[in-house]
């Protein structure tokens, strides 16, 4: 399986070198979300290429191009009075709801049913004719309960299905999707951590050219090969960093839920929360009296999101991280996008 980070790179083109002592480069078209507001989180339309400041390592990157994803709730006048060409706007919206769920089952009951209460209601109420929706869960190993659907029906089984131990689905129901692209060994024998589940769901992904969202409800994430002192996990699961490139390789924002009510101030609950949503763009929710608090936030959002394409170079045999900041010309805006990307093998 490739590992390699690109913020969802669509296509690595090797250009030749023109003479006998050129260096040979890699020429990576890089495509990433990125999400405006003004100071009170209301979306910004319209906005065109020249209005965005692309920076690597604080050098200037002339974007290509610049597509506007919305639902059309935004859209409050005429199509033709519109601020950008509404042959640009595309509807889609990704979803992926997924359940960390304890090994015991009675642990956190009653907040995992909140929280499918919560998914139940946006399913319901929210959900619009343009959005995608899948549910999966971790338990023993990653199991999906519903691929990307706009079904209903299809979603209040799944949710349903994922309040029990079962084995989920493993066969493609469509010709895309997450169990189309799945590698189904990786998924059913490798994926007892955590971080490893997450790691073949957002691969399975990264052929859908769009932002995907993933709601994580967990309590928090400890993996066992990781260590606790005074609170604080004090080293790395060596499955963490692959985790997070894919995420971002696949353009996967993660919007991290604490199930737990109650749960106190110590590092160890929220750490790996924290740096899931920090690292992919999304945002952390660490105290919630209701579940429908959040997954409304997100949904709101997630209403628009603009995707700039831009190429980027680097020597054929380099390795590294790429940071990148991303900002708008008008500084009473605000952006979130990816703070870089993993390029080379």
């Amino acid at each position: 399986m490739r590992k390699s980070l690109v913020l969802c790179v669509l296509a690595i083109l090797a250009l030749p070198a023109f003479g006998q002592f050129e260096e040979k480069i890699d020429v990576n078209l890089v495509l990433l979300d990125v999400i405006v507001t003004d100071s009170k989180g209301n979306q910004i339309l319209g906005l065109s290429k020249d209005d965005f400041i692309v920076k690597e390592d604080g050098a200037a990157q002339p974007v290509d191009s610049v597509d506007y994803y919305t639902n059309r709730r935004l859209l409050d006048s005429r199509e033709e009075n519109a601020p950008f060409k509404v042959e640009q706007v595309r509807s889609d919206r990704y979803f992926i709801f997924f359940f960390d769920k304890p090994s015991d089952a009675g642990v956190l009951f009653d907040q995992l049913t909140l929280a499918r209460e919560a998914v139940r209601d946006f399913v319901r109420n929210d959900m619009m004719e343009g959005d995608k929706v899948a549910i999966a869960a971790h338990d023993v190993r990653l199991k999906i309960y519903s691929d990307f659907t706009s079904d209903k029906a299809q979603l209040e089984k799944a949710l349903n299905d994922s309040s029990r131990f079962g084995r989920g689905i493993d066969r493609p129901t469509t010709d895309s999707g997450i169990l189309h692209a799945v590698d189904r060994n990786e998924m059913i024998n490798h994926t007892g951590r955590v971080y490893e589940a997450l790691h073949v769901l957002a691969d399975a992904t990264r052929q859908i050219h769009a932002r995907k969202n993933l709601v994580l409800f967990s309590p928090g994430i400890l993996d066992r090969s990781e260590t606790v002192s005074n609170g604080v996990i004090t080293n790395r699961s060596s499955y963490l960093d692959p985790m997070l490139r894919t995420l971002n390789a696949a353009n996967v924002s993660a919007y991290t839920v604490q199930l737990q009510r109650d749960v106190d101030t110590t590092p160890v609950f929220h750490q790996r929360l924290e740096e899931i949503a920090s690292a992919t763009g999304g945002t952390y929710y660490r105290f919630n009296t209701s579940f429908k608090t959040p997954v409304g936030r997100i949904e709101n959002v997630n209403n628009g999101y603009y995707l700039l394409t831009y190429r980027t170079r680097h020597g054929k045999d380099e390795k590294g991280f790429q940071k990148v900041s991303v900002s708008v010309r008008n500084p009473e805006f605000r952006v979130t996008a990816r703070a870089g990307y993993q390029y080379g093998g």
